[in-house]
């Protein structure tokens, strides 16, 4: 199944790190309409936060849900928007909103399961396995309501189908079909039908909307939101039995492109890092499935539980979560320790925790 990865939007499995985004379900969702309840307004503060050093953990913030299955994202303004990750549930869902460090809050009531969220200063973007809506964030109501191409469930494990990442005034949703990706865009100004503009191995989407991805023929590429394409190194395509010899675009931060190589066996993979405007290679070093990488305003953000190449041996207690600072060249230090954490994301950087036995999820902001 190709690999999808959009900025913003995360994938918590029951485990101590995060699951890469690839995802979950069986059957079509139901059609989606909300109303609204509570909405985040727009903050008038920015924050400044340190480029070195360790970050600190601030109190934590209950979420209502009762899953460690969940989708994510995080406005401009730091609101985080989180809800139970069930896109083939026809039973009405809430996403729920956090801002600042102020207590949860119901942000819109969705008819049916959410398959991902998506947000930008002006919009909360809500996403179902047939449609896309969008909801002002400043009266809550809906404002636009698109359309999906129908695709496929019915063999998509547990894997996300559907993910969603909002920026440089476009949204992007990537449609899992089989071993590729459907890129889709849409102006969230216009009714118009998402456009289809990539067919990608695997893709992401950075913070200023730049969609990156592995096109059929493996070259890394970039599709800017002006609409501009440029083609950068070839990834490895060579498969050898063994589950790895295959490389994928993970995430974008600080500036660069994370591809991953998964080992096939254990839970170790390679990392090679491009730049996010040239997309030639700058690093390479090892790691493991496990770990996670975010773009947030203290710089790139890893996530990820103890082991050898993880800074989190630091902490000296084995599958315990941490946050640690990662460079291009994978060095990682100033771990944070996040014992439950099952999610991490930006731009103000912040983790899903939950407790021991998955009934209680905390939102977790660190400075």
């Amino acid at each position: 199944m190709a690999a999808l990865v959009a900025a913003g939007i995360i994938l918590a499995a029951c485990s101590s790190s995060p699951k890469t985004i690839a995802g979950t379900t069986s059957t079509t969702a139901a059609h989606q309409a909300g109303t609204t309840s509570t909405t985040a307004p727009a903050s008038t503060t920015t924050s400044t936060l340190p480029s070195t050093g360790p970050l600190t953990a601030q109190a934590p913030v209950a979420i209502p849900l009762a899953t460690a299955q969940v989708v994510a994202a995080e406005g401009p303004d730091g609101a985080v928007f989180v809800a139970a990750q069930a896109p083939d549930d026809a039973a009405p869902s809430l996403v729920y909103v956090v801002d600042g460090n102020t207590p949860a809050a119901v942000a819109e009531h969705i008819s049916s399961g959410v398959a991902a969220l998506a947000a930008d200063a002006s919009y909360l973007y809500v996403a179902t396995y047939t449609t896309v809506t969008s909801y002002s964030r400043t009266t809550g109501n809906q404002v636009q309501l698109w359309h999906l191409p129908a695709f496929s469930t019915a063999n998509s494990s547990d894997d996300d189908l559907v993910s969603m990442s909002a920026g440089g005034g476009k949204v992007y949703v990537l449609i899992s079909e089989g071993n590729t990706l459907n890129v889709l865009s849409i102006d969230p100004s216009s009714p118009a039908a998402p456009a289809s503009v990539a067919q990608a191995i695997s893709a992401a989407v950075g913070s200023d909307g730049t969609l990156y991805y592995e096109a059929t023929s493996h070259a890394l590429t970039s599709l800017s939101p002006g609409g501009k394409t440029t083609t950068g190194s070839m990834l490895d395509d060579a498969p050898n039995g063994l589950g790895d010899g295959v490389q994928y675009v993970n995430t974008v931060a600080g500036g660069y492109v994370w591809v991953a190589e998964p080992a096939g066996q254990g839970l170790d993979q390679g990392w090679k890092t491009y730049g996010a405007t040239s997309l030639q290679p700058l690093g390479s070093f090892g790691g493991d499935t496990g770990q996670r990488v975010v773009d947030t305003a203290a710089g790139p953000l890893v996530l990820s539980t103890a082991s050898a190449t993880s800074a989190c041996s630091q902490q000296g207690e084995s599958g315990v979560a941490c946050v640690s600072r990662i460079t291009a060249q994978g060095t990682m230090t100033a771990p944070v320790q996040a014992t439950n954490a099952i999610a991490l994301f930006g731009p103000d950087p912040a983790i899903i925790e939950t407790n021991s036995a998955f009934t209680a999820l905390s939102l977790i902001r660190l400075v």
